[in-house]
């Protein structure tokens, strides 16, 4: 999410700063360093808050966690510390057991949690956690409600926000790093209902609905769309390259669009040449089995090629 990219990195270094203030004993000691993933920093004895998120949608936040047994012993005290705020300085519980109840701001959260003995610094672990309750956004640009398309060859196409799931009529499509998804449907001729939903990383949803005409459209009569593969078996992301022939009676038709698609993964245009053809290269499916090549030029002119993904 690229509106909270900045606000996560600015709360990761502002969190040694805050921690330090917030505990004395740290004053004047180099930075903190947050593990990936909101991990504990690499101590035996730091306390443990179990199954932190990295991303909420609620401001607030329950954490339960433990002080390890053998670190939990009397006289020590567990000091938690949201955005350098002390919420909460208690002793250890005898069985090290602790909760909390956080109350989150939006954008990035620091998190810690400081096993005290007196004065001194026993250990600590630090976590990240990002507030965000806003709606991933969603556009569809392909098809237009109250359209008529092709009942083999229903595409919908779109952009969200990076990083977020969709799906199209429950079916989980492969989102880009930029945001934008295709996914290719077939279905019977009638009214066909689509349902696309963005869910994001925090769990907020967008849901987009259309209503379309399919039906079955004939090839244009005396069109041929042949695709080739320079490879009918490949291995797991490895290059093939697809030939794609447009031609009718009066001969190759030249300068036309076409779109290349493996299974419902856009893949990109070529527009043919003076000749009629077109050439598309793609990596291969990353999982075995058989995977469907599709080339579309308009929306009644289709062809397709089978490829077999092995190790």
């Amino acid at each position: 999410m690229p509106r909270l990219a900045a606000g996560v990195r600015q709360g990761i270094d502002e969190l040694g700063a805050q921690v330090q203030s917030a505990v004395p004993i740290l004053q004047g000691q180099s930075a903190l360093q947050l593990p990936a993933g909101g991990a504990i920093a690499p101590l035996g004895a730091a306390p443990v808050a179990d199954n932190v998120p990295l991303f909420v949608r609620d401001p607030q936040l329950q954490v339960n966690g433990r002080v390890p047994s053998f670190a939990a012993q009397p006289g020590r005290t567990l000091q938690i510390v949201l955005n350098g705020t002390v919420i909460s300085s208690t002793p250890v519980a005898d069985n090290g057991a602790f909760s909390a109840a956080l109350a989150l701001k939006d954008g990035a959260n620091a998190i810690s949690f400081t096993l005290m003995a007196g004065r001194d610094l026993v250990a600590t672990s630090t976590y990240a956690v990002t507030l965000d309750r806003t709606p991933p956004t969603l556009t569809l640009s392909r098809p237009q409600a109250g359209s008529t398309v092709d009942a083999q060859n229903v595409i919908v196409q779109g952009t969200t926000e990076a990083g977020a799931t969709v799906t199209v009529n429950g079916h989980t499509v492969v989102v880009a790093q930029d945001g934008a998804f295709s996914d290719f449907i077939t279905t019977t001729p009638g009214p066909l209902a689509i349902a696309v939903v963005s869910r994001d990383r925090a769990g907020n949803e967008t849901t987009q609905k259309l209503d379309i005409i399919a039906e079955q459209i004939a090839q244009t009569p005396g069109t041929m769309l042949a695709v080739g593969l320079d490879h009918a078996t490949v291995r797991p992301g490895q290059q093939v390259i697809a030939s794609i022939l447009l031609r009718d009676l009066a001969g190759p038709r030249v300068g036309v669009p076409v779109a290349l698609y493996v299974g419902v993964v856009f893949i990109g245009i070529a527009t043919t040449g003076a000749d009629g053809t077109a050439r598309i290269a793609f990596a291969a499916p990353p999982n075995e089995g058989e995977a469907s090549v599709v080339v579309l030029a308009g929306n009644n002119i289709s062809g397709r090629a089978t490829l077999t993904v092995s190790r």
